[in-house]
């Protein structure tokens, strides 16, 4: 079941800018109703200065203004995180790619995973391990700068089916100064759950791992 919250910032704004407007309204109010007595017992051969409430009436007028366009920022914030739940949503149930290094091997079936390289390397490998932290199974990687197709076909070393459970996948590449790149692995899940976080980032739970949406790189229907 997706747990899916309103962005509490949003909420918060709108609160906050309701209350700012209910006090502008009664500040705005008073200061009419002084204005009007002002005028009303003005000495006719010496009127008041009109350059002072003038003043102010632009005051109020200024933020009059900000507070509406407050109140439709909020709105469309409002509308903006619908619709990134509504997307969110239909992505339960689905496989999908996600930037990460944990997955999930059924013991049968092989696993395609990918990764990029952020520049040519000089020497790359790609590791499988296991929950201990054991590697069960390596292999040279692709070492030109770009994403690499990678399908873990679900062995071991010694040429047996790996268990099913929970693995990480490793690419460590080097450039000609022996220096590591920044290798960014891409594992398959299935989008069990939806939540928001505290700041309204829509998170997917996939593979036991909260993932934002925006780390999704492929979507597919199960297999």
């Amino acid at each position: 079941m997706a747990t899916v919250g309103t962005s509490t910032d949003v909420q918060a704004s709108a609160q906050k800018n309701a209350v700012a407007s209910t006090q502008l309204n009664q500040n705005f109010d008073d200061f009419l109703q002084m204005l009007t007595t002002q005028l009303q017992n003005q000495d006719p051969l010496s009127p008041m200065d009109t350059a002072q409430f003038t003043n102010q009436l632009v005051q109020f007028s200024q933020v009059e203004q900000q507070l509406r366009g407050n109140d439709t920022l909020n709105k469309l914030l409002a509308m903006q995180t619908l619709n990134m739940t509504a997307l969110g949503v239909s992505f339960i149930g689905k496989d999908v790619e996600v930037a990460g290094d944990t997955f999930t091997a059924t013991g049968t079936s092989p696993v395609a995973m990918s990764y990029t390289l952020p520049e040519a390397a000089t020497s790359g490998t790609i590791s499988i391990l296991d929950e201990n932290g054991d590697t069960v199974y390596s292999e040279d990687a692709e070492k030109t700068a770009g994403t690499h197709e990678f399908v873990w076909d679900g062995m071991n070393d010694d040429g047996n089916m790996a268990p099913a459970g929970k693995y990480t996948v490793k690419v460590s590449a080097g450039n000609a100064t022996t220096t590591s790149l920044n290798v960014t692995t891409y594992v398959p899940g299935r989008v069990t759950s939806l939540e928001s976080a505290d700041d309204g980032t829509l998170l997917l739970n996939v593979n036991g791992v909260k993932v934002p949406l925006t780390d999704v790189r492929k979507i597919a229907q199960p297999t």
